[in-house]
């Protein structure tokens, strides 16, 4: 009896090279089924297998799917994330009664910088959605092991900001221009480009025609939330040219807003685009204003330097550099001028032969 004990004991467990018992829903048939409009489901994909027909979930063979079903309360929209789970995720959501012949709604492989995975889509009243979670396979076996599973579901109306669609941007007007906003509950449109080059589904949009010409900052500096942004040319989603793009001004130091220097054209006009990285919302500040730089009269430090002040955009980042014949110009140093009026200091000994002086604002 303690043999056959420890027997049942390995195939369950999968000691001893002896194959464990899969998960319960394992296959597509024995789904489960996620009640309510939000929830949070745990399982495991450790011994699953993958089953004759069934497609690649996100583009990757996987190997080790697991099966839920979910049925939309109301018509709205849902997103479901693997965040929590244990190992490198595909996620994919399908329509359809047969493993072989599903309707891909959604899929996703990493979000973010997360191996894990999240997607968000549209629902309709009654319809049941196909939820399989895999592990991504690299060429060795399928990533496996503990899942968290969270769903929520938002029903219609969702208030969506006047501005979410790229044909209801909303227009500036001027040159020196500040607009509270939020991008809350936006959305990503098909054809949409990639804001900075990252993906963002929450973006919102704005058009400003230039009154002059010359460099101009746009920042989301004081925007709540990591921001993505981009500047665009072009009257149709699917045909925009980009012109400036920022991610983060500076992810070292966790400045995560978004700052551009735009050489701007008089009457031309620009499509701006805040997003939120991987689907980041919330406030938004948005800031356009003439680049303008000016050097102060040299005065005599008290050791015999030269120093002079400094006005530029607040928190740019301005290089100082020396000429001795308006020719050729080297660089002194550059510096982070916070608030937009420094002084700085010829580092070098009263300077000799006499130099020129000039700014610029690094982008």
């Amino acid at each position: 009896m303690a043999l056959i004990l420890a027997l049942a004991a390995a195939l369950v467990k999968g000691g001893n090279g002896v194959s464990a018992a899969p998960p319960a829903n394992d296959n597509f048939l024995e789904r489960i089924l996620i009640p309510g409009a939000t929830a949070t489901v745990t399982g495991s994909n450790i011994d699953a297998t993958w089953e004759p027909g069934e497609p690649n979930h996100a583009g990757n063979p996987g190997g080790r799917s697991v099966w839920w079903t979910w049925k939309a309360p109301d018509n709205g929209e849902v997103r479901i994330a693997t965040d929590g789970s244990d190992f490198d995720t595909l996620l994919a959501v399908y329509i359809g009664s047969n493993v072989s012949s599903l309707t891909t709604v959604a899929t996703n492989d990493d979000h973010a910088l997360l191996p894990t995975s999240r997607v968000r889509f549209g629902v309709l009243k009654g319809t049941s959605y196909e939820i399989a979670v895999d592990g991504f396979q690299n060429g060795a076996d399928p990533a496996s092991g503990r899942i968290s599973l969270a769903l929520g579901f938002i029903p219609n109306p969702i208030p969506r900001p006047s501005n979410d669609r790229f044909a209801d941007r909303t227009a500036l007007t001027g040159s020196t221009i500040t607009v509270n906003a939020s991008n809350i509950n936006a959305t990503r449109e098909p054809d949409e480009p990639l804001h900075a080059g990252v993906l963002g589904d929450s973006s919102v949009w704005w058009s400003w025609t230039a009154t002059l010409s010359g460099p101009v900052i746009i920042s989301t500096e004081g925007s709540a939330f990591d921001t993505l942004l981009g500047i665009h040319t072009g009257t149709a989603l699917s045909d925009l040219t980009m012109v400036a793009q920022s991610d983060d001004i500076d992810s070292l130091n966790q400045i995560l807003t978004s700052r551009v220097v735009l050489q701007a054209v008089d009457g031309r006009t620009y499509a701006i685009a805040v997003d939120g990285f991987d689907g980041a919302s919330g406030s938004i500040q948005l800031r356009l204003e003439p680049l303008v730089l000016r050097l102060g009269i040299p005065t005599p430090h008290p050791d015999g330097r030269l120093q002079f002040g400094v006005t530029a955009p607040a928190g740019s980042t301005n290089e100082i550099q020396f000429s001795t014949d308006l020719l050729g110009w080297t660089s002194l140093g550059a510096f982070l001028n916070a608030s937009g009026m420094d002084t700085y200091t010829d580092p070098t000994s009263p300077p000799v032969p006499a130099r020129y002086y000039r700014a610029l604002i690094k982008p």
